[in-house]
């Protein structure tokens, strides 16, 4: 079968929707060339491994709660952070005679899960603050890193930190700085773009029961960057598929709006140009109305016109994207039937127009072109491959990962993305994930994600545990090549009168970062503790 018929099937299969088990990643592909061994330097940390005791780390807080127990890694002994009761303790080490640079700090961890947060840390006495959070992991001793941490002068702070309400244990071991020289600024991001239709509906959002601005109890939640998606003539009662929001929802003065919002945040922005009146992804790709009848030059044009001068807007208010998706989930093409897949030249010189028009308002803008389906090697590497062999200009390799639709767990996804990232020379963003943190809608039916693959927890935790996990895989990815992730939707909250499209319900209030009443859930402690 060509790779043409094998994606012919792999797009059939995800337009209805069906979940699909990728091929497993192999060293073998003789595409792939093979992963570079490099030299590690190591700085060791003073008493990395707690084989003499707490010798060289400061407690503070509970200090019954940090203890040396037998059972290490790899040595004798190990940390022990644990009581039986709520409790909170940090330890610390500055770090001294280390050469200046950019640097990972490796250690090795088991944890029950149970606490609010456990989390290490390193900076400079005045410099940023790196963090990983640990997932759960009761069983196995798990490698984790702290990335891209800065060094200069010589010192670097250590730290090591739990809160638990209730009994819970963590235990860290082997300890170790590896000098990296790579930058990591890891993206936490989600897809505020419903956030107008909630508010304007009613919808109110708390943090610690108290009501605050939603863009503020994210961004004070650790999140970075929104994702902004943009349509054409949204809401316009007289064409199809525009009549399906409300008029000035998603439209180009409302996304305007929200991206001054994010800026005075102080957060990034990620714009998606759908290039229609109202959703596309897959299975739908409709033009918007005013683009129909036209010839493809005449279309090609458009397209450039609309990004161009959008982008325009963006910069005159102070708002310019750092990221731009050139189409949303494009995997079978976009503004059809000119630029589907089936007529692969053509939608070529779509993605061009697309990308010269981002440069030329702004040239460090990162251009994205955004596939369904992480983890599916065949998909990737037909598509990507057609990218290739038909010169299209992009920047990032964008992908949606959900454990529902793909049925892959997330270190199956991150081996994916080492192969894929590796084999097309391109940086990586999830572009969107997401997870149900209850079985069902406030009306008892499933949600648009009636499971969660590989996953069976659903719960709050359980939502909390899969991201503190995502992330994880995102920092051991090759060279740091995947950049972050993108939440999905994590702000639209069951709100009457408000649903995917007029007269529909919200299918997605079950996998929010808040509850059905708007209250933020502990998933905001794995965005807060890890960057």
């Amino acid at each position: 079968m060509t790779y043409k018929a094998i994606y012919k099937n792999l797009m059939l299969t995800a337009i209805t929707m069906s979940s699909m088990c990728s091929a497993a990643c192999s060293a073998n592909d003789p595409g792939l060339p093979a992963a570079p061994t490099p030299a590690v330097t190591l700085h060791k940390i003073d008493n990395g491994g707690f084989e003499n005791d707490l010798t060289a780390w400061t407690v503070n807080g509970d200090r019954a709660s940090a203890t040396v127990t037998a059972g290490g890694c790899e040595g004798k002994n190990a940390l022990t952070l644990k009581s039986d009761e709520a409790f909170d303790v940090s330890l610390k080490q500055t770090v001294i005679n280390i050469a200046d640079g950019i640097y990972d700090l490796e250690f090795f961890y088991m944890n029950d899960g149970n606490g609010r947060a456990c989390y290490l840390s390193a900076s400079q006495t005045s410099g940023e603050e790196k963090m990983t959070a640990l997932q759960a992991s009761p069983t196995t001793w798990t490698r984790s890193y702290v990335r891209g941490i800065k060094v200069k002068g010589g010192k670097c702070d250590i730290s090591i930190h739990m809160q638990a309400d209730t009994a819970a244990w963590c235990r860290i071991d082997n300890l170790n700085l590896i000098k990296s020289d790579r930058e990591f600024n890891l993206l936490k991001g989600g897809d505020v773009s419903e956030l107008t239709y909630v508010e304007q509906n009613g919808g109110k959002y708390y943090l610690d029961g108290k009501e605050e601005d939603c863009i503020d109890i994210l961004k004070k939640n650790g999140m970075n960057i929104v994702r902004l998606r943009l349509y054409n003539d949204p809401g316009n009662p007289a064409f199809t598929p525009s009549n399906r929001l409300p008029a000035g929802i998603q439209t180009p003065d409302d996304i305007l709006r929200l991206a001054r919002r994010a800026k005075a945040a102080g957060m990034q922005i990620l714009l998606t140009f759908h290039y229609s009146d109202y959703w596309t992804n897959g299975e739908t790709q409709t033009k918007p109305h005013e683009w129909d009848g036209l010839d493809f030059a005449s279309l090609k044009k458009a397209l450039y016109d609309f990004t161009f001068n959008f982008m325009t807007r963006m910069k005159e208010q102070g708002t310019t994207p750092e990221y731009v998706a050139i189409g949303n989930e494009t995997q079978a093409g976009m503004l059809y039937p000119d630029g589907s897949y089936e007529h692969f030249a053509q939608l070529s010189e779509l993605y061009n127009a697309g990308y010269d028009a981002v440069k030329a308002v702004s040239a460090d803008s990162r251009v994205i072109i955004h596939l369904n389906n992480a983890g599916s090697k065949d998909q990737y590497n037909w598509y990507l491959g057609e990218l290739k062999n038909h010169g299209t200009r992009y920047d990032i390799i964008g992908a949606s990962y959900y454990p529902f639709w793909t049925n892959i767990t997330a270190k199956e996804m991150r081996e994916w993305a080492d192969y894929t990232t590796r084999k097309f020379d391109k940086d990586m963003i999830i572009m969107e994930t997401g997870y149900s943190w209850n079985r069902t809608l406030p009306d008892g039916t499933p949600g648009q994600l009636s499971h969660n693959g590989p996953y069976t927890d659903f719960s709050p935790r359980g939502q909390k545990n899969f991201m503190l996990e995502l992330t994880s895989e995102i920092k051991k990815a090759e060279n740091c090549r995947i950049l972050g992730y993108f939440y999905w939707d994590p702000i639209f909250i069951e709100v009457t009168g408000t649903g995917w499209e007029l007269g529909a319900k919200n299918y997605v209030s079950n996998t929010t970062l808040f509850d059905f009443n708007g209250n933020a859930l502990e998933v905001m402690d794995a965005l807060k503790y890890n960057n």
